[in-house]
């Protein structure tokens, strides 16, 4: 059980971070109209929620330590290949993107993947 939440916090953390730091760069993307590649990066460094999405990977990395003390790393690491799956899936909810049927494809083989991983134990 301890770590199916370390798993979660993993994916969880490493799941806001892609969605905070791309929420962001639309928002600066203007920027590098202007400003350059140098002026859109020190945006991007400056702005808190990008600093938050930084730090939320920060803590995926401290979660998945915490995967790796429970779990041998031939088990833990197909799981982590759901965050393939968990980013679009969001993607497609909080920004409207869409996922045409051969990426669908291709993320069900990714569960269709992890889960035999983690069947085998």
């Amino acid at each position: 059980m301890d770590s199916a939440v370390w798993v979660a916090g993993t994916l969880g953390f490493g799941l806001y971070g892609q969605i905070m730091l791309k929420w962001r760069a639309d928002v600066h993307a203007p920027k590098s109209l202007d400003e350059g590649r140098i002026g859109f990066v020190l945006a991007m460094l400056t702005d808190p929620w990008v600093l938050s999405g930084l730090g939320g990977a920060f803590l995926a990395s401290i979660s998945y330590m915490f995967v790796l003390q429970k779990l041998p790393l031939s088990y833990a690491f197909p799981l982590m290949a759901l965050s393939f799956v968990f980013v679009p899936l969001a993607s497609v909810l909080i920004f409207g993107g869409r996922i045409p049927l051969i990426q669908a494809s291709g993320l069900a083989l990714i569960v269709l993947g992890a889960a035999l991983s983690a069947l085998s134990r």
